[in-house]
C-alpha cells in the first residue's frame, strides 16, 4: 500500500487545533511497527480511503513504561524517528505523537475517547486489537471503547491477533527473540529484518589502522543482540538506498577488553556518514566475538568475514 506523499506529523497534545476530515484512527505505542501493528494500520489506511477520510496513527513518547516503571529497564525495539519512517511506508495520512506523561496517565478511559478521539480528532472510526486496554490503570477496554463512542457516532473496528508459531505477536516477543539472538524468527514476527538504530560517531580509527574503515555507532536504548559479527545492511533514517556491511557488536577482545562497541564496514562506500542517524538492519549473525592472538591474525578473520558476508549478501533480495 505503498503512499505518495509523508504523513503530516503533529507533536503535543495542543498539536490538532481543528479536526481532519473523516478521520479514521488506531491507537499505540507500536514499538517495533511488527505485522500485528501493520494490520491495524493497513486497516485503518483501507477505510479512510474507501470514505476519503484521513488515516491517523496516535502514538506515545516516551513510552509509557518508562514513565509508569522506571525503576526496570524498558529497552525498545526502535526510537520514535524509525516507528514515523514505518508509518510512512503503510500509508498514513496523519502521525500525532503524544507526550506521555503521568499527568496524562491519569486521564481515564472515558475521558481518553471524549477528549481526544472525539473531542480533538472527531473520529468517525477507530482501529484496535482486540486486546486493546488504555486509559489510567488500563481499565478500559473494548466494551467501554464501543459503549463512549456510540454515544458519539464512533465506529469500534476489532482486529484479530496476527499470530505466528501458535501465539499472538507481540513486541515482547520480538524482544525475546532479538535478545537471545534468534533472528529469522524476529524477523518473521516483523515481517522484515530486526535492527539497531544509533548516531554515526567518531571513533578511535582501529577499523581504518587494520585497513576495513568502520562506521561507529551510538545506540539509542534498545534491544541488543548477542555479541558477534553480523551481515547487515545501513541506512539513513532520511534515505531510500540501503548499503550492504559487516557489523562487529562486542567489545574488541583482541585490543582488552572495553565498553561495548557497534561498528560497521561499508561493502563499496566511500564517504562519511558521520552525525547520521541510520538503521542497521540485521540479516545474518556471521559468528561469536573472539580475541585473536594479534592483529594481523584478526585481519585474516575480517577479509574471511567479508567474504562470507558478500556470499550470503548477493543471495539476498
Amino acid at each position: 500500500m505503498p503512499r505518495r506523499h509523508a504523513p503530516r506529523i503533529l507533536r503535543g497534545l495542543a498539536a490538532v487545533s481543528t479536526a481532519p476530515p473523516r478521520a479514521v484512527v488506531t491507537v499505540g505505542v507500536f514499538d517495533g511497527v511488527h505485522r500485528a501493528h501493520q494490520r491495524l494500520i493497513r486497516t485503518a489506511v483501507r477505510m479512510a480511503r474507501r470514505t476519503r477520510g484521513t488515516s491517523i496513527a496516535v502514538t506515545f513518547d516516551p513510552d509509557p513504561q518508562h514513565v509508569l516503571d522506571p525503576v526496570r529497564e524498558h529497552p525498545a525495539l526502535m526510537p520514535l524517528a524509525a516507528r514515523v519512517k514505518q508509518f510512512a511506508s503503510l500509508g498514513l495520512d496523519w502521525v500525532w505523537v503524544i507526550p506521555f506523561t503521568r499527568r496524562f496517565a491519569r486521564l481515564s478511559a472515558n475521558a481518553f475517547v471524549r477528549r481526544v478521539l472525539i473531542g480533538r480528532l472527531r473520529a468517525r472510526a477507530v482501529v484496535v486489537g482486540e486486546r486493546f486496554v488504555f486509559g489510567h490503570g488500563r481499565r478500559g477496554d473494548l466494551a467501554v471503547l464501543r459503549a463512549v463512542g456510540a454515544a458519539h457516532g464512533m465506529q469500534v473496528v476489532s482486529v484479530r491477533d496476527v499470530t505466528h508459531a501458535g501465539a499472538p505477536i507481540s513486541s515482547s516477543r520480538i524482544r525475546r527473540a532479538i535478545a537471545s539472538g534468534h533472528l529469522h524468527a524476529a524477523r518473521a514476527l516483523l515481517g522484515r529484518p530486526p535492527a539497531l538504530y544509533g548516531t554515526v560517531v567518531r571513533g578511535l580509527g582501529r577499523g581504518r589502522r587494520l585497513g576495513f574503515p568502520t562506521a561507529n555507532l551510538r545506540l539509542t536504548a534498545q534491544v541488543i543482540p548477542p555479541r558477534g559479527v553480523y551481515a547487515v545492511t545501513v541506512q539513513g533514517l532520511a534515505a531510500r538506498r540501503a548499503w550492504p556491511g559487516v557489523m562487529n557488536l562486542g567489545v574488541r577482545p583482541t585490543f582488552g577488553p572495553g565498553a561495548l562497541v557497534c561498528e560497521v564496514h561499508l561493502l563499496g562506500f566511500a564517504g562519511t556518514l558521520l552525525g547520521i542517524p541510520v538503521e542497521v538492519a540485521l540479516l545474518a549473525r556471521l559468528r561469536e566475538e573472539r580475541c585473536f592472538p594479534s592483529a594481523q591474525a584478526l585481519r585474516r578473520q575480517i577479509r574471511r568475514d567479508l567474504l562470507r558476508a558478500r556470499r550470503l549478501l548477493a543471495r539476498l533480495p
